[in-house]
C-alpha cells in the first residue's frame, strides 16, 4: 500500500513537471518566436510560473514535514508549526515574484526583517513554549500517566502548603508541583494533583525545572506516642503484621523508635503503598495503631 502511494505521488510530480515544461515552452513560443504576446508581458508570465513552482515545492516540503512530525506529535501540536512554515513560504513566493517583475526587494526584505524581529521578540515566550513542547515530545523525559514532581524557581510558593504535623511528617516542597501527567501539548504540560486540581505549566518552564519521575507507589510515614510500659518488642511484630495486611501495602512495614520522653516513646511507622493518596494510607495506619495500642493502655490501667 505504501509503495502504491509513493508511486502515485511520483507519477503526479512527474506529470506536473512535464505540464509545467510544456507551458513554459508555449509561453516562449508566443512571446519570443511568434511575438503573439509582447515580450514585455513575458516577465509577468515568468513571475506567475515561478510562484507556481515555489508553491509546489512548498507543499511537498510541508507534507514531508507533517508526516515526520506526525510520528511524534498530535495534529493539534503540528498545526502551529505548519502554519509558520506556510507563512515563511508565502513570504518567499512574494519576494520571488516581485524580484522577477523588476521591483527592488531590498527595502521589502529589510522591512520584513525588521518586522520579523519585532514579531519574534513579541512572540518569544510563545515560540519558546512550542519548541519546548517539541523537545518534551521527542526526548520524552516523562510520559502521559507518570507521576512527576517538577521543581521550578519561577513559581516558588505560589500555592499554600500545610505545616508539618508533629506525629506524622509531611514533606514540604514549596517550589514543586507533583501530579500525574495528563497531557503534553504544544504549549503546556498538564498535571493532575492529588487534590484533583489541574495544573497547566508552560513547557519552557518545565524543561528548566528539576524533574523527579516517581516510581509506582508511595512511602507513607506515621508517628504514634506509646507509653513506656508497653514495650516496643511486644508490639513490633503485631503492628507490622496488621499494617502489612492493609489494602495496597507493597512491602513489610518498618517500625522503629523515633524519640523518647520521660514516660513514653514515639513509634515511627514507614510503609510503601500503591497509589498516590498518602493521606488516606496514613489514616489507615493510624487506625491500626489506635485499635492496637489503646486497648493495651486500658488493660494496663
Amino acid at each position: 500500500m505504501n509503495n502504491e502511494k509513493t508511486n502515485g505521488l511520483l507519477r503526479l510530480v512527474a506529470l506536473l513537471i512535464i505540464l509545467l515544461a510544456a507551458v513554459l515552452i508555449a509561453v516562449y513560443m508566443v512571446t519570443t518566436v511568434y511575438h503573439i504576446i509582447p515580450q514585455n508581458f513575458s516577465s509577468f508570465v515568468d513571475a506567475i510560473f515561478i510562484a507556481i513552482l515555489i508553491y509546489i515545492i512548498l507543499k511537498i516540503v510541508v507534507n514531508m514535514l507533517r508526516r515526520f512530525l506526525g510520528k511524534y506529535l498530535e495534529y493539534s501540536s503540528i498545526h502551529p508549526i505548519i502554519f509558520i512554515v506556510n507563512l515563511i513560504g508565502y513570504f518567499v513566493i512574494g519576494i520571488a515574484v516581485l524580484a522577477d517583475l523588476g521591483v527592488d526587494v531590498s527595502s521589502v526584505i529589510l522591512g520584513g526583517s525588521l518586522l520579523s524581529v519585532v514579531i519574534g521578540l513579541a512572540a518569544q515566550s510563545v515560540l519558546s513554549n512550542q519548541f519546548a513542547g517539541i523537545f518534551l515530545t521527542v526526548v520524552r523525559p516523562f510520559k502521559v500517566g507518570d507521576t512527576v514532581t517538577i521543581n521550578t524557581w519561577q513559581y516558588g510558593g505560589t500555592f499554600p502548603t500545610l505545616f508539618p504535623k508533629y506525629f506524622s511528617t509531611d514533606r514540604i516542597e514549596a517550589t514543586a508541583y507533583t501530579g500525574i501527567i495528563r497531557d503534553i501539548s504544544i504549549n503546556y504540560t498538564v498535571l493532575e494533583s492529588a487534590s484533583g486540581d489541574i495544573v497547566k505549566m508552560p513547557n519552557s518552564v518545565v524543561i528548566q525545572g528539576a524533574l523527579i519521575v516517581r516510581k509506582s507507589g508511595i512511602n507513607v510515614q506515621a508517628r504514634y506516642e506509646v507509653p513506656k510500659y508497653i514495650s516496643f518488642t511486644s508490639i513490633n511484630e503485631l503492628i507490622s503484621s496488621k499494617i502489612g495486611s492493609l489494602p495496597g501495602a507493597k512491602d513489610k512495614p518498618v517500625l522503629r523508635i523515633d524519640e523518647t520522653t520521660m514516660n513514653s516513646y514515639i513509634l515511627l511507622v514507614n510503609c510503601k503503598f500503591e497509589g498516590t493518596d498518602a493521606d488516606t494510607k496514613r489514616s489507615d495506619i493510624l487506625k491500626v495503631l489506635l485499635d492496637t495500642i489503646e486497648p493495651m493502655k486500658s488493660s494496663a490501667q
